[in-house]
């Protein structure tokens, strides 16, 4: 991340930590702070660094093996008999070569052992190579994640971006209803106008009120679900700021982004991964039909108070091991590696046709979305035209009351519908760009 963008990310938490005032939170602010906070990310990353300390792993083991070991131990006074001599030692026929043993009461021991292995089947080498495949595997599933992330981050702004539009959009009917009852009233006061308008005038109010407390109600959820997601203080008030958040990209061909989507989606990078990690599971299991060879060396020091003394004992020399009962087992070893690898190349199969589906939904949906853009866009003009002729029939008297209330709600749905498309195509062109890889 560069200083601009953890600038404007530092910013925003300051602001929104100092006031209790609505802060302004952009899509590029919240597309940011979803990275820095996501939990979800956060676990991921972590399979990474498992990856790469078993990577790590696998490459220790072609360092050599080395072993310290001491040992001290208290014994007993042992009865020592020589065959044929018919006496103990230590008794008074002599001297016997064996007397040191009669004063034995300690034995230390210690020694130093270095194998470096030499051959092992080609099973250090394969497994160096499993785990860096699955290494880059687990950073491609990394990306698939942060792409996921950045997507529903998207979503959950638009979708709050809609519920905001939808509510400033009721409470402009709401005040434009609650003066017409106002004027009704007076009408009927004067009698110009029947109770039952009047009574149809509220209505329209109370139906206004409840639409507009099911969209608070939604908004607050909304809210509530990005403060959680980009790690902010649950009591803060999100305003958005729309500066630059609508786009209009130039739309390439779908066989363009089947293309983009076959090259660059990190999950299918990754189930390629572990296909090539399972051709090299297949190798480390044969490796137990070869034998292993190793080069060995010691170091021993030895002390038997009254008997021994060893020091500067060197050793060295090859170490061969062949597991001949495991040429017998071997097979189903092997058997249940390829298969493991067979059905890692399945997957991979499975998971190109699911991308290729997957781009051409993501395709029409956005194609959709912008058509519904258009039509709603004219449904407006429509609406809007139909609203202002209604309500000059009305007022002169050729047109029922209920016919101009109708034209109202059709106006204010329109409104909305068009809210709704401009966020609903926003969602799909982020959805078109997850499913090409793009999204990063």
């Amino acid at each position: 991340m560069n200083i601009k963008h953890l600038f404007s990310i530092l910013l925003a938490l300051a602001v929104l930590h100092a006031s209790g005032q609505p802060t302004k939170l952009s899509l590029q602010q919240a597309l940011h702070l979803a990275i820095e906070n996501s939990k979800e990310l956060k676990v991921s990353k972590e399979n990474v660094a498992i990856a790469q300390a078993k990577l790590a792993q696998a490459k220790d083991q072609a360092w050599p093996e080395v072993k310290a070991s001491a040992t001290y131990l208290r014994v007993n006074t042992p009865k020592v008999s020589m065959s044929g001599s018919g006496e103990p030692s230590g008794g008074s026929g002599g001297e016997s070569p064996f007397a040191a043993f009669a004063k034995l009461n300690s034995i230390g021991l210690a020694q130093l052992t270095i194998s470096e292995p030499v051959f092992a089947g080609f099973r250090i080498r394969n497994n160096r190579i499993m785990q860096q495949y699955l290494k880059e595997a687990a950073t491609y599933d990394h990306n698939t994640t942060t792409s996921k992330v950045l997507a529903n981050t998207a979503r959950a702004v638009f979708q709050y971006y809609q519920l905001q539009e939808t509510s400033k959009l009721l409470d402009q009917n709401l005040k434009q209803a609650e003066q017409r009852v106002t004027e009704f009233k007076n009408l009927e006061a004067q009698g110009l106008l029947a109770r039952n308008d009047r009574l149809k005038a509220e209505l329209q109010v109370n139906n206004i009120k409840l639409a507009r407390t099911e969209v608070l109600n939604n908004a607050a959820l909304a809210q509530y679900n990005l403060q959680i997601l980009l790690g902010l203080p649950e009591d803060s008030t999100l305003e958005l700021d729309t500066t630059g958040m609508f786009i209009k990209p130039s739309l390439a061909s779908e066989e363009q982004f089947q293309q983009q989507g076959l090259e660059q989606r990190p999950e299918l990078k990754a189930a390629q991964l572990r296909a090539e990690a399972g051709d090299a599971a297949v190798k480390i299991a044969k490796a137990s039909r070869y034998p292993s060879l190793a080069v060995t060396g010691g170091y021993v020091d030895a002390y038997i108070p009254n008997v021994v003394t060893i020091t500067n004992a060197l050793n060295g020399g090859l170490g061969l091991q062949y597991n001949l009962t495991g040429l017998f087992h071997n097979k189903h070893v092997v058997q249940e590696a390829k298969a493991k690898q067979h059905q890692a190349a399945l997957s991979e199969q499975m998971l190109n046709d699911q991308v290729k589906i997957d781009v051409r939904e993501k395709f029409l949906n956005y194609q959709k979305s912008l058509e519904k853009i258009a039509l709603n866009e004219t449904a407006i003009e429509q609406a809007g035209e139909n609203f202002t002729i209604s309500k000059n029939k009305f007022d002169a008297g050729l047109m029922i009351l209920s016919d101009y209330l109708e034209a109202d709600v059709t106006l204010l749905q329109a409104r909305i519908n068009y809210a709704t498309a401009k966020a609903e195509s926003m969602i799909a062109y982020y959805e078109l760009q997850e499913s090409t890889g793009n999204l990063k």
